[in-house]
């Protein structure tokens, strides 16, 4: 089947499942905080663990640790996640055992910022830590805001977690960039150099394709952004120009230093909001040339979570 049969499909099949108007997620956050992390794979600091999973999810669900917990360098309701936790029992058991520990833990993770998990209430960034989440699911609390995965907290290195995850059904990519692709978002400019973003929700995380690297930026402390096209497994065009991130010291940011212009990467990734397109909406939202630039569609990338044992391979035409 073509790109074009297959989008067509998929937005034939998205409509069809949406009966109702889903309501927005939205997340205020302040504009220092924007242009702080845009261009940061991760972010670090302490956290407070409020609740933990017993337990990670099996394989089938996708093999992660989930924690709700509280950071004053986010100010924000947020879930931390372990990936692949069953390899990592000693951070499992530091997580479970810091739970209602006001002094909290050291951490470094990826920050998410996606559409998924809001709930029906609004999410203010304040400083410090914020508010407690005292309703129901005490470690899935209404948030748009995760470190997914974590890659370190306290002295346990998370780096190795960042592979495959046996078990686990990868979403289609054709499927899942259909609907980043066609998802709703609008930038809101605030007083006090505050922004309201406007979402719906998306979901989709773990989706399988192909990285066409088209160029480098530059590598940053924390790892390597690249510009690439997005393929689905039968190496038919999905998305033409994406930002895709790779954590320093993981196995996908490994394989992908190896990668020449052209070459292909067989991967897993995770989308999130990308704050530099964020920004660059913002500064220019007066720009004639840029109409209507606070309301286009979701600006998202990709960060690279697992990495198939596959050589580099060609795929697409220039």
């Amino acid at each position: 089947m073509s790109t074009r049969k297959k989008i067509a499909v998929g937005l034939v099949a998205l409509l069809a499942s949406v009966s109702v108007v889903r309501a927005e997620e939205i997340l205020e956050l302040s504009r220092d905080f924007v242009e702080s992390y845009k261009n940061r794979l991760t972010i670090e600091g302490e956290i407070v663990v409020d609740a933990s999973h017993a337990q990670p999810n099996a394989p089938t669900e996708d093999g992660d640790l989930h924690a709700a917990v509280r950071s004053s360098v986010i100010g924000l309701s947020t879930v931390a996640e372990i990936q692949n936790a069953k390899e990592s029992q000693q951070a499992v058991d530091l997580i479970k055992g810091a739970v209602g520990d006001p002094h909290g833990i050291s951490f470094v993770g990826v920050w998410r910022i996606w559409p998924e998990h809001g709930g029906d209430r609004q999410h203010i960034q304040v400083d410090g830590l914020g508010e407690k989440w005292n309703g129901p699911g005490p470690t899935n609390p209404p948030h748009v805001f995760e470190v997914h995965p974590l890659t370190k907290v306290q002295n346990i290195d998370l780096l190795g977690n960042l592979h495959l995850i046996d078990g686990y059904a990868y979403k289609r990519p054709d499927d899942a960039f259909q609907r980043y692709e066609s998802s709703h978002f609008e930038i809101e400019p605030l007083a006090n150099d505050r922004i309201r973003l406007h979402m719906r929700m998306v979901g989709y995380n773990y989706v399988e394709f192909l990285m066409r690297l088209t160029k480098r930026f530059h590598r940053d402390p924390d790892g390597e952004f690249v510009a690439a096209g997005i393929y689905d497994l039968d190496g038919e065009l999905l998305v033409r120009d994406l930002r895709v991130g790779f954590v320093k010291g993981s196995a996908a940011d490994t394989k992908q230093q190896s990668l020449q212009p052209g070459q292909c990467l067989h991967m897993i990734g995770i989308p999130r909001v990308d704050l530099a397109l964020v920004s660059w909406r913002l500064n220019h939202s007066n720009d004639e040339r840029y109409p209507n630039v606070l309301k286009w569609s979701l600006p998202y990338e990709v960060i690279g979570v697992g990495v198939f044992d596959e050589s580099p391979r060609e795929c697409g035409e220039d």
